[in-house]
């Protein structure tokens, strides 16, 4: 054994143990600021004085473009960015050095931010000097995926960063590749199931509820909406007019349920199916349930009433719609043939729903709900009487909710 490879065994496999680190720690896709924290720790602890670290990585997702992550000396808490798309109109992206990196025009970039400020190139080299840094490196992690991402580092340490750290910096990058592209996957994975099948669904899936037959009972407040004469204005309207028409409805319509612990599950056709789910044997978690549906209808209400007053202006027609509320136990779980499945509700009351919300049209209301519901909701409610429910075999009291006295 020669006298290099006798050292390199004495030492362990991994010579420098901020490399080793960056290479063999475990990443939690749900929790990547955990990870990203450590490896700042990493760095510093191993010698390499860097005062701050951000990371930034692109996704794929429908509304954002990547998630970034800003590690700060002496900060207990990693600082998370969500970047919207549009991201390369910007010009704090268009003036930075992630641009460079991120177009593939350059793999690193390093600048002394001891040199006068008319020397440096970009804006955030400005802002690093003021704050007392000197000394600035970018580099490209390098991934199998499609996007590669970045990572910046800035020192405040007397002469900037020795060339012996910068190496040991390229190595540890080149060495985390690995635990960035699983949060790459990992969280483009989550937010395509959270924005496909509704952000509590896309977490069962990716944990593993993927088989068919898979799921649970699951008290629930339902939700069923429809858009009133969508055939019409289908047959009217050029296909990119209705499309966008569609998207208006259901900002209107769905935005609401999720800011309000709803699951959106389907959109069927121009309908939505949500939920509001309630804990087992909890009355509390009915009453919250109940609170958050009825608020949201009545927030769609007033989001439709806001775009229809903006068609009218445009010389357009509003638009109509219908919400049924009902409540009861529903099969939360995976439906479907052996090799197409899909994460949704079924049973009695969520059928009941739908057809609850068939009744608005001849009740002339945008809000019918059961008397099931009224039990934990003080109202103020509208009786519309007892009424046949289409296509079962029941019928119950229906009601509406009146105006806030």
């Amino acid at each position: 054994m020669s006298e290099i490879s006798k050292e390199s065994w004495a030492k362990g496999f991994w010579p420098d143990p901020v490399i080793e680190w960056a290479a063999t720690s475990m990443v939690d896709g749900n929790a990547p600021e955990v990870w990203i924290q450590g490896l700042a720790e990493t760095i510093l602890a191993g010698g390499i004085p860097i005062s701050r670290m951000r990371i930034m990585f692109r996704i794929l997702h429908p509304q954002l473009t990547a998630l970034g992550f800003r590690w700060e000396r002496g900060d207990t808490e990693i600082e998370v960015h969500r970047v919207l798309h549009g991201l390369e109109g910007r010009d704090i992206y268009r003036n930075s050095p992630v641009r460079v990196l991120d177009s593939g025009e350059e793999s690193e970039i390093r600048r002394d931010l001891t040199r006068p400020v008319e020397d440096l190139d970009f804006p955030v080299l400005h802002e690093l000097k003021e704050e007392g840094m000197t000394d600035y490196l970018a580099l490209t992690i390098f991934t199998s995926v499609s996007r590669n991402g970045v990572v910046t580092f800035a020192t405040d340490q007397d002469g900037g960063f020795t060339e012996h750290e910068v190496e040991r910096l390229r190595q540890v990058v080149r060495a985390a590749s690995r635990a960035v592209e699983i949060l790459v996957r990992h969280e483009t994975a989550l937010s395509l199931l959270r924005a496909y099948l509704g952000h509590e669904t896309g977490g069962r899936v990716l944990r593993g509820a993927v088989e068919r037959g898979d799921g649970q009972s699951q008290d629930a407040v339902i939700w069923f909406s429809d858009l009133r004469g969508s055939t019409r204005l289908s047959e009217e309207l050029p296909a990119p007019d209705y499309l966008s028409l569609l998207n208006n409805y259901f900002d209107c319509l769905a935005e609401p349920v999720m800011a309000r612990e709803g699951e959106v599950l389907r959109f069927i056709g121009d309908a939505v199916l949500a939920i509001f789910p309630v804990p087992a044997n909890d009355d509390a978690g009915w009453q919250r349930a109940c609170e958050n549906a009825l608020a949201a209808a009545r927030e769609a209400e007033q989001r439709v009433d806001e775009l229809n007053r903006a068609r009218t202006e445009e010389g357009r027609d509003p638009i109509g719609y219908g919400i049924g509320l009902h409540l009861g136990r529903v099969h939360y779980g995976n439906i479907g043939t052996a090799e197409r499945v899909e994460f949704t509700v079924v049973g009695r009351a969520a059928n009941e729903a739908a057809k609850i919300e068939a009744m608005c049209k001849p009740l002339k209301q945008r809000l019918v709900v059961s008397e099931e519901l009224t039990k934990y909701h003080q109202g103020p409610w509208v009786q519309l009487g007892r009424h046949a429910i289409p296509g079962t075999k029941a019928d119950m009291e229906l009601f509406t909710m009146g105006a806030a006295s």
